[in-house]
């Protein structure tokens, strides 16, 4: 059987939430126990891949931190945390132009720090009246 790769999974840092957020994450979930174990542990995650026998995954990060909570240090949480296993733990970042003062350096600062890939904000994107 060909590798398992889940390209769109969500582990965040669950202390730079809104209240509002969390709450709405934890509400009627009874796993929640295991959000937290796996927020918190790169190691517990991989296990948990392992015995999903999944061989990657995209671990999936936003800038939010009007909606979500999450400033631009999401991109160096989620950084520190792929680089338990890079090969197998692959970092998406991003960039929102409203938060960081030259998009462009943050975009190069992403790349330094292995975020492999980005989530463009539709705030970098041209709105339907400008294309």
């Amino acid at each position: 059987m060909p590798p398992i790769i889940d390209i769109h999974i969500h582990i965040q840092p669950l202390d730079q939430f809104k209240p509002h957020a969390l709450k709405l994450i934890q509400h009627g979930r009874k796993d929640y126990a295991e959000v937290e174990k796996y927020s918190a542990s790169a190691t517990e995650f991989l296990k948990f891949l392992d015995e999903a026998e999944i061989e990657r995954a995209g671990l999936i990060n936003y800038v939010s931190p009007e909606v979500i909570g999450f400033g631009p240090e999401v991109n160096d949480w989620i950084a520190k945390y792929c680089s338990a296993e890079p090969h197998r733990l692959l970092a998406f970042g991003s960039v929102h132009p409203k938060f960081v003062p030259d998009a462009g350096a943050e975009v190069q600062r992403l790349k330094d720090i292995v975020i492999r890939a980005e989530c463009v904000s539709r705030w970098l994107r041209p709105s339907r009246g400008d294309v």
